[in-house]
């Protein structure tokens, strides 16, 4: 039997207007940050239409909660002759979830019902998810990645009046990772940089955005490019010296001479440097700068740097070794 595909949060805005409106938004998922965020567009489109602060509930769940008696509270009449609200959080929580079932069947005109379920649903096909699918009340957060992950981000900065394309994008992600929290404060941080100048080059978010006050992982990958063992260690330092964890860097290193690697392999097809970062699923700004690394861009010396990082890997997990120790050695490894 195919798996039913389920509306994503993403759509939960076409049912917003007064006119769409239903009675229940059930949110599930592995993505936290969207379902929180869906939440808080779902609530500031209702607490208008509230008109009393009685009406408006918002409760965690835990496994002893009483479904049918918190459904009460939606049930009894606004004391504000106005819409109901009332949410609940972590509905993966209860032990009875089909005590839903009779809400979703008759729900009265006036409430508001935001359910979020933290995780996966093993089986939508059992009550209440597949009452939820036939009356249509529920939506999937999935966790985005790739192209998605840089769509949302450009429509993100589009809705902050922020000029970022899906190259500057692509590269935002490159440097700060695929947490979308963690994006939109960096976010944040640009659009207070640029209120008298929307558009935004990948120049500019390296500036903003360098995960230390002085330098950032890019600044590490510059410096092994050029063979300044020195400034390697320097900057290196700084960014544990900054909280960065060392699991961060090796990875943000193997990527990096992954990326060096493929690239000498294009170089040899003649592939141009936009086709090339399309390939690759890179920035072109992070393509040409690994294009770069002239120095590693033969069989042998990738080679050894694949045995360095496996051993700084290994170094991180079975040993005691502390971080800077780890990293000398691993840079004088790469380097040497």
């Amino acid at each position: 039997m195919a798996k039913t595909k389920l509306p994503s949060v993403n759509d939960v805005s076409k049912f917003l207007t007064k006119e769409k409106l239903i009675p229940i938004y059930f949110l599930f998922g592995e993505d936290d940050y969207t379902i929180d965020t869906t939440i808080e567009e779902i609530r500031k489109k209702i607490e208008p239409m509230v008109d009393s602060e009685f009406d408006k509930e918002f409760i965690t769940l835990n496994k002893s909660s009483n479904l049918t008696q918190i459904l009460d509270l939606a049930y009894s009449f606004p004391f504000g002759g106005g819409k109901k609200l009332l949410v609940l959080k972590n509905f993966e929580n209860l032990n009875n979830k089909k005590e839903l079932n009779s809400f979703i069947l008759n729900p009265p005109g006036f409430s508001i019902l935001i359910c979020a379920y933290y995780g996966k649903i093993n089986d939508t096909s059992k009550e209440p998810y597949s009452l939820l699918i036939n009356h249509k009340y529920i939506f999937e957060a999935k966790i985005e990645k790739g192209e998605d992950l840089i769509e949302w981000l450009v429509n993100k900065s589009s809705k902050m009046n922020l000029e970022i394309d899906f190259n500057t994008a692509r590269g935002l992600i490159e440097i700060v990772g695929e947490d979308k929290s963690l994006l939109e404060m960096q976010l944040e941080k640009i659009y207070n940089y640029s209120i008298n100048n929307p558009r935004i080059t990948f120049n500019d978010i390296r500036k903003i955005v360098s995960p230390t006050k002085q330098f950032s992982i890019f600044d590490l990958q510059d410096s092994l490019a050029t063979k300044n063992k020195g400034k390697a260690l320097e900057i290196a330092f700084n960014l544990i010296d900054a909280g960065i964890e060392i699991v961060f860097i090796i990875n943000m290193l193997a990527k990096y001479f992954t990326t060096v690697a493929q690239i000498m392999e294009l170089l040899r097809s003649n592939v141009n440097d936009n086709e090339g970062a399309s390939m690759l699923k890179v920035s072109w700004f992070y393509y040409v700068n690994c294009k770069k690394a002239q120095f590693f861009m033969n069989d042998e010396r990738l080679l050894k740097v694949s045995g360095a990082l496996f051993n700084a890997d290994i170094a991180v997990k079975s040993t005691n070794m502390d971080s800077k120790t780890i990293l000398s050695i691993l840079i004088s490894e790469l380097l040497d």
